[in-house]
């Protein structure tokens, strides 16, 4: 490991100097991240907490970047967060017709345990990525979050620092 290696700096950190930097993108990690993306085809992943209170939209908007920047591909973030159980249908029929206009799409969802509308969403993408919260989430959280929207539909996960903020936005 070579001295100038970011294999130590945190996730926060880097999701920070996204917007400070403008040689974030050249970061091993992140080219990492999206090649482990892109093993799969996809137009539309969905972003899901593993537990309570971690905040998936930041994630969520660094993908979207990332889509942009590496594929050249309009792409964009949908809040579904706070999704009613009555406006499921609805919102998934939306996703669709964007993506089918060729928009990529990285939902951003809360946790299927403050939102139980989370693991139908997810269902319908083309895959999904776990948050997990370092030090936080417990392994019956994660078994829980894959089983409800199926293993097979997760590319990956992605370990974040869970912020002082306790509002959960």
């Amino acid at each position: 490991m070579s001295a100038d290696s970011n294999d130590d700096v945190p996730s926060s950190s880097l999701a920070k100097r996204a917007f400070d930097a403008p040689n974030v993108w050249d970061d091993v990690r992140l080219q990492k991240l999206w090649l482990g993306l892109e093993r799969r085809r996809w137009q539309s992943l969905a972003v899901l907490s593993a537990s309570p209170l971690l905040k998936t939209y930041p994630v969520a908007e660094l993908l979207a970047q990332l889509a942009w920047r590496y594929r050249g591909q309009p792409s964009g973030v949908v809040d579904l967060r706070d999704l009613s159980m009555r406006l499921i249908e609805y919102q998934a029929e939306e996703v669709r017709s964007r993506v089918a206009a060729g928009t990529r799409l990285v939902v951003a969802l809360r946790s299927i345990f403050e939102n139980p509308t989370a693991a139908p969403i997810a269902q319908q993408t083309d895959g999904v990525v776990v948050c997990i919260a370092i030090g936080q989430t417990t392994l019956r959280e994660v078994e829980e979050t894959v089983a409800a929207v199926g293993r097979d539909r997760v590319l990956g996960a992605i370990l974040v620092r869970r912020s002082n903020d306790s509002n959960g936005a």
